[in-house]
């Protein structure tokens, strides 16, 4: 099947599937406005003007504050693109308990393999508390069986590699089978849905084109840009940022810059481990503002406070 009949293929699908659901249940997708998201929206789009019955579209957009900066603006362009369909909601979550937040005030430790506290906070608990509110509701994914070989594993495990799984709320994976090399090429031949072409996607995962025209794979894969859980960092940062990770990273392992509980296991950051990453923070907000999705003259303030203010103030953070 080639690529054509592919797309026609996922919009007739999500068309008649569509007409299998309750008509007064709203949909949900969540969006990154990375490769894949950005295309399922596209045919969700799509199939709504061929006569999908989607009453309701939620677009849900969880942003972590510290997503990377370019994929952040234009995956916040692209939201506000949507203003115009009338059926289309755009929800942007945020976090409670911000990244820098929990290391600065409360004393956490860059996240790792074994404390990966991160995960929860920014993106689990945000998304689980908007999708309580909502209720019942279609949710729409843009998971790839091809994506690696453990997400192919859970696909075939959870959701027996169907395309629909209806374990409470019904979940729809349009491109379950659409490849990496799929999506290029649909987001190289189309445009947005307002006209624009998907160049700046192209560019940020720097896809090339074979002798044929046809995209070559990519395996630039995107999150926030301070994530220091991931191995084999491939996400092209500026090197402020890169220094950034690095250094927090850094903090956080020196036992110097720990508390200890009785039995002598590192605990928290300690007043000097805190105020340390709060010198990191300050120079990116300072040199690259753009990659801090916070109110940057807040997060100033409260940075130089607690990174060369009084130590009183750190007691009164630590309680």
């Amino acid at each position: 099947m080639d690529l054509e009949e592919k797309v026609e293929s996922t919009i007739n699908f999500i068309v008649d599937i569509s007409k299998e659901q309750d008509p007064t249940l709203p949909w949900e997708l969540g969006f990154s406005g990375g490769k894949d998201s950005t295309t399922v929206l596209s045919l969700l789009i799509d199939a709504m003007e061929r006569g999908a019955r989607i009453s309701k579209l939620y677009v849900v957009y969880s942003d972590t504050l510290l997503e990377h900066p370019t994929l952040r603006k234009e995956a916040l362009e692209a939201l506000n693109s949507l203003k115009g369909f009338t059926n289309i909601e755009l929800v942007r979550l945020t976090p409670k308990e911000d990244f820098i937040t929990m290391m600065v005030e409360k004393g956490y430790p860059a996240p790792n393999h074994h404390f990966r506290w991160c995960m929860a906070r920014l993106k689990i608990r945000p998304m689980h508390e908007f999708m309580r509110k909502l209720g019942n509701y279609v949710q729409v994914s843009g998971v790839r069986r091809s994506e690696s070989a453990e997400r192919a594993k859970n696909i075939k495990h959870y959701g027996n590699a169907e395309k629909v799984v209806k374990i409470g709320n019904p979940i729809i994976m349009p491109i379950l089978d659409w490849t990496t090399e799929d999506v290029f090429n649909f987001l190289r031949t189309r445009k947005r849905w307002d006209g624009k072409d998907f160049n700046y996607l192209l560019e940020l995962y720097e896809v090339k084109e074979d002798s044929c025209g046809c995209a070559l794979s990519s395996d630039v894969r995107f999150g926030c840009w301070v994530c220091t859980v991931v191995k084999i960092d491939k996400m092209p940062t500026n090197p402020i940022l890169k220094w950034a990770k690095q250094r927090i990273l850094e903090i956080s392992r020196d036992p110097r810059m720990r508390n200890y509980d009785k039995e002598g296991r590192p605990r928290s950051l300690n007043e000097e481990g805190r105020r340390e990453v709060a010198k990191v923070f300050l120079e990116v907000a300072e040199k690259y503002p753009e990659a801090l999705g916070y109110n940057i003259d807040e997060l100033k303030d409260k940075l130089r406070k607690i990174a060369y203010g009084d130590t009183q103030l750190i007691k009164i953070i630590q309680g």
